[in-house]
């Protein structure tokens, strides 16, 4: 028994030292699984036993007490669950029975979110539980490589330089961004020149470079893992210096006679500058004829040689642009006398592009002369201005030699100069002068004025002068906001810059006051700031005026624009209708309260019809037939102008609509006629108001009962829509009538079409006169689409004899 329990013991301690060793060992190994976004990955998690012996398998993520995924094997078919959510819908578990280490957690569509640690836990119907963790890191690919030359600037297009023989070359290929950090190497063809792992830069050093390097292709590759490589391929372009220089041609020459020399050089690339000179003088090169034969070029010189020329050495000099401190030459003598010839050139700074504002310049008059010149005048611009000394404009003529101090912009200029000796002169061929210098406000915009109102904004535009970003490198602007309190710099992004010119958009604050500040706009350059920013004052901005010269033709407004004030404006039209007056009855202080026109003391309701435009013209077809007034106001965020433009008593009617045959059938009332001059005059007065009145009842009893008929047979349809305001048509049963009582209108409506048409004729005579008969014609029509496009009118102009017979009840 003693034995057994040892026996016991001796396994269970055996077992428990074997789960120690097994947990600390898969807890101490992570699984390493890289993604590429967008695609597919798996989890593994070996299941290192049949499908029979797992209980259950749980998945968790960065430390989560709660599983996102579950499979679920005690029950029969495998149970799974996975969390709710946009992942769980992406992930689904799969196992091949046959093989039980294949099991693995399938995540689809990868995102950047999905990284992290999963832990897989698989517990046994009889073995230990078993863990095993997943490093999910999902890559993100770099930025396409960029590449640099030594000096940080990028180049852009395939071609690297150009650089100078025998330069030291240092290019460097970026790749920015990606995870894990990519492999970024340098190849000319198969060989691997330079190469960088797990980094953003890698840099090829060549330290100098030779003839043989002028074409040669070289390729920066950018390997980031499961990812296609990226290629960038870059030439060199390298210049290189003259090798060889040969004057031909020597031997004795007579004064007056053309004699061609020829100077040969090859080796250079681009094609050299070949330059002849006579004793140091530069020869015009009007003279020379060049041919260019690959890397052979001559240079043939047809010189008239005078007896001035004796003694004289005629030189061929070499040289490449890119390599300026280098030249080549070759020489042979002649002996001549001649008048001197001059030269003008730039000696401090030696390079033209050199010149900056506020430093100095230096220029020398040079004149190959025998005997030698003695005298030197310097001269510029086009009308050969001479130059004298000016101390205080920093200007000073010393023998050969021009100073200019403190150089600015109007040194800019064509300079020449003239050499004399006993055998005569000779003004030199131009030299312009290129002076780069800061930027400055264009002629007339140092200060200028804007127009703007408190919670508004403002819009200026910045111009200045400067040189060429080519020669004084790229314009930068900012700006300044100058308020009553402070000086605030305008953020960048309200800033537009389009070559020399810059734009702000500047918001004013609502609380402003009246000085609504100053705007300053700053250019700077590579040869420095501006001295003095371009300003601009905002000044309150004006109300607009009120248009003017309105008229109305064809149904359409028109007006000519005021003054905006200083903003951008729109228009507003109101158009007010006009009634006509009416004639007071003796009840009057008792129903004008009851008044359905809505008429002023002026004879016009309240406006009809608005409308807003970005331009002073409206179209008026929407407007029913009538007589309007319109007003036309202009309106700017500072508000409306202070008095509109108007229009009065403008008549608005559609003679298609009115004039139609068959289409309305009216008995025109004529004007009454004037009452006879008797003596019973009172009498006949009195009785034709009592007739009025007496009469006027009996038509509201009849419209009344024709109304609450019409009613019962058919539904009320619904009002206008309110967007535009119109007035009823319809019988005032309280308006006087200016219409004779013996007169009685009568009106006889043809179909739905005849209604509208009844708005238009009668919508002055329904207003001031009793309506005796409401006669509407319902026989069948052809279609039921115009009906329904007519019953809207036909509401409209019973709506008001509805209203009337309801308060007369």
């Amino acid at each position: 028994m003693a034995m057994l329990n040892f026996k016991v013991c001796l396994w269970i301690l055996t077992f428990q030292i074997l789960i120690d060793s097994s947990l600390e060992i898969i807890d101490s190994h992570v699984i390493q699984v890289w993604s590429a976004p967008g695609g597919t990955t798996r989890l593994p998690c070996d299941l290192a036993a049949p499908v029979r012996d797992v209980a259950m398998m749980l998945w968790f993520k960065d430390g989560d007490r709660m599983p996102i995924y579950t499979v679920d094997f005690r029950n029969g078919p495998s149970v799974h669950w996975a969390t709710a959510g946009e992942f769980g819908a992406r992930t689904h578990f799969v196992l091949n029975e046959s093989d039980p280490s294949s099991a693995h957690l399938a995540v689809e569509k990868v995102v950047r979110y999905d990284e992290g640690i999963y832990r897989c836990r698989i517990d046994y119907v009889d073995s230990p539980t078993r863990n095993y963790r997943v490093n999910l890191t999902v890559i993100v690919p770099p930025e396409p490589p960029r590449l640099y030359d030594s000096e940080g600037r990028e180049i852009l297009g395939n071609f690297a330089g150009p650089f100078r023989e025998g330069q030291n070359l240092l290019l460097s290929c970026q790749a920015a961004g990606g995870k894990p950090p990519p492999d970024v190497s340098w190849y000319q063809g198969p060989d691997r020149l330079a190469f960088t792992r797990e980094g953003s830069v890698c840099q090829l050093h060549i330290p100098t470079l030779s003839r043989e390097m002028s074409g040669a292709k070289f390729q920066c590759r950018v390997e980031p893992p499961l990812l296609e490589p990226q290629f960038r391929d870059v030439t060199i372009k390298l210049f290189l210096k003259p090798q060889f220089v040969r004057v031909t041609g020597s031997g004795a020459t007579r004064a007056g006679q053309n004699r061609s020399f020829v100077c040969t050089t090859r080796g250079s690339k681009p094609a050299p500058n070949i330059d002849w000179f006579i004793n140091s003088r530069l020869v015009d090169s009007t003279m020379t004829e060049v041919e260019v034969d690959g890397d052979v070029t001559k240079s043939i010189l047809t010189w008239h040689v005078r007896r001035e020329d004796s003694g004289r050495q005629l030189v061929c000099r070499v040289s490449n642009p890119w390599f300026p401190a280098y030249t080549i030459e070759d020489s042979l003598m002649f002996e001549v006398m001649y008048p001197p010839v001059s030269q003008i050139s730039l000696i401090e700074p030696k390079e033209p592009r050199l010149l900056r504002e506020d430093e100095n310049a230096v220029l020398l008059c040079s004149a190959d002369a025998s005997p030698a010149a003695y005298n030197f005048t310097f001269y510029k611009g086009t009308e050969v201005y001479q130059i004298r000394d000016d101390p205080i404009a920093g200007i000073a003529v010393e023998g050969d030699r021009l100073m200019l101090r403190g150089l600015r912009r109007h040194h800019s200029t064509v300079y020449r100069c003239k050499a004399r000796n006993s055998e005569g002169s000779a003004l030199s061929d131009p030299l312009t002068l290129n002076v780069l210098t800061r930027p400055e406000c264009s002629a007339g915009s140092v200060v200028q004025q804007l127009a703007g109102a408190p919670g508004g904004e403002v819009r200026a535009r910045c111009s200045v002068n400067a040189p060429s970003s080519r020669d004084a490198g790229p314009l930068r602007f900012y700006w300044t906001y100058n308020g009553t309190k402070d000086v605030l710099p305008v953020p960048a992004s309200n800033v537009t810059v389009m070559g020399s010119s810059s734009t702000v958009i500047h918001g004013l604050h609502d609380d402003e006051d009246e000085d609504l500040g100053w705007l300053a706009c700053w250019a700077s350059n590579d040869i420095g700031n501006q001295r003095e920013p371009c300003l601009f004052r905002i000044m309150p901005a004006a109300l607009p005026e009120p248009p003017s010269n309105c008229e109305v033709t064809n149904e359409v407004l028109r007006c000519d624009a005021g003054h905006d004030g200083g903003l951008s404006q729109q228009f507003l039209l109101e158009a007010l209708e006009e009634v006509r007056p009416r004639q007071p009855t003796v009840d009057e202080n008792e129903i004008s309260t009851m008044n359905d026109q809505g008429i002023s003391g002026r004879g016009l309701s309240e406006a009809v019809y608005r409308y807003r435009n970005d331009k002073p013209q409206f179209s008026l077809d929407a407007l029913s037939p009538g007589r309007y007034t319109f007003l036309i106001y202009a309106e700017t965020p500072r508000g409306r102008s202070p008095r509109p433009a108007a229009l009065r008593s403008v008549s608005i009617r559609t003679v298609e609509d009115l004039d139609r045959p068959g289409s309305l059938q009216t008995m025109t009332p004529g004007p009454p006629s004037p009452p006879a001059q008797t003596d019973n005059s009172v009498a006949l007065l009195v009785g034709a108001a009592l007739s009025l009145v007496l009469l006027t009842i009996l038509t509201t009893l009849c419209v009344a009962l024709v109304v609450m008929c019409k009613k019962k047979n058919r539904p009320r349809r619904g009002a206008e829509p309110d967007t535009i305001s119109r007035r009823n048509i319809g019988v005032s049963m309280y308006g006087a009538s200016t219409i004779s009582p013996s007169i009685v209108p009568t009106v006889v409506v043809r179909g739905h079409r005849g209604s509208r048409v009844l708005a238009a004729r009668w919508s002055g005579v329904l207003d001031d006169a009793p309506l005796a008969v409401l006669a509407l014609d319902t026989r069948p029509h052809d279609s039921d689409s115009s009906r329904s496009d007519e019953d809207h009118h036909e509401t409209s102009l019973t709506r008001h004899i509805d209203d009337t017979s309801q308060i007369d009840t």
